[in-house]
């Protein structure tokens, strides 16, 4: 049985793996979740411009170019968004470490402080359930999600969403809660 809280799929794309070495988000996508559904009319998606140069390699993996992102939303306007996004709700990630470390990053260049979110990682979830990290490409085609994986925020966001409510729906309220947590700047 499904509570009152409203949960919001995140998931971003960057220019690498490492914002202490300067790569930096392009695109972040918002799919909110309500009793088990999907709320599509509030899905919030948009390529990002951080005012740096995207590799040819992470081009490749995320087919987002220099020229995709150059009439984009700044940081600023995207940290706003997902702060809006995450008062009162409950954010869920696949690997929250990572995308929250970027969000992190990209506070602190526009010189806010860092989100202060409740979330659940549906990759502990996996490594609780499953004694091992699982890959959300993975989880998506053991519970027949129709989604893809495709390593652009919108899609992989939505994949999220749908693999939170498979086990959400499997494992109830109580196992899910379990999960929560608390960042505010880093783990606690």
């Amino acid at each position: 049985m499904w509570d009152e809280n409203v949960y919001c799929a995140v998931d971003i794309e960057t220019t690498g793996l490492d914002p202490s070495m300067g790569d930096m988000i392009i695109e972040v996508a918002i799919v909110p979740v309500y009793k088990g559904k999907i709320v599509r009319e509030l899905v919030y998606s948009s390529l990002v411009n951080p005012k740096v140069y995207i590799h040819a390699y992470a081009q490749k993996i995320h087919k987002i170019t220099n020229s995709d992102i150059d009439g984009a939303p700044g940081l600023d306007e995207v940290i706003s968004v997902l702060r809006k996004y995450s008062q009162d709700t409950i954010m869920v990630f696949h690997n929250a470490k990572f995308d929250l470390t970027f969000l992190d990053y990209a506070a602190k260049e526009i010189g806010q402080l860092p989100l202060n979110v409740y979330y659940i990682d549906t990759l502990d979830i996996s490594q609780t359930i499953y004694g091992r990290r699982r890959k959300l490409e993975s989880l998506a085609q053991e519970f027949g999600v129709s989604h893809k994986v495709t390593h652009r925020a919108y899609d992989d966001a939505t994949v999220t969403a749908e693999v939170f409510i498979k086990f959400f729906d499997k494992f109830g309220w109580e196992t899910m809660h379990e999960f929560l947590k608390k960042w505010l700047g880093k783990e606690y």
